[in-house]
């Protein structure tokens, strides 16, 4: 099986600010949303993203997975949650090459978006990154 590290990240359209949730390789495959999350200030987005985003995906492997601090809503708060942000996932490949991806709200969840990817070299990922980010905000739905 191939892990593929990844992070998701959060838009609060009320309060403008950003989340990035580390995940953990999850037991029953792909990963889930672990511990506490990172908040980014919309001004300080440019200039913190990167490092934050690539500081999860690093740790990504290092991290165990302890269901106690996994992060749980009720129904109503999930709904509530997804009503209020925008999704994108962003995800280290075996390449090496990053992946950006845009979400869509469906139902109490989020779903990828048709052509809502971008590929960035690993190389290049602290530079491009806050960019590639914010495209995929502009299609997330």
């Amino acid at each position: 099986m191939i892990i593929i590290p990844s992070v998701s990240i959060y838009f609060d359209e009320i309060d403008r600010q950003y989340m990035v949730q580390p995940t953990v390789p999850s037991s029953l495959g792909g990963s889930r949303e672990f511990g506490e999350p990172f908040l980014i200030r919309d001004q300080d987005f440019d200039s913190t993203v990167a490092d934050v985003v690539l500081n999860c995906l690093e740790q990504y492997l290092k991290t165990k997975y302890d269901p106690v601090l996994e992060r749980r809503r009720s129904e109503k708060q999930q709904l509530d949650f997804v009503k209020r942000h925008k999704w994108v996932s962003v995800s280290r490949l075996p390449s090496g090459e990053i992946q950006v991806s845009a979400g869509a709200r469906q139902g109490g969840g989020y779903h990828g978006v048709k052509e809502g990817d971008v590929l960035i070299d690993g190389t290049l990922a602290g530079k491009r990154l806050p960019s590639a980010i914010s495209e995929a905000f502009r299609r997330a739905r």
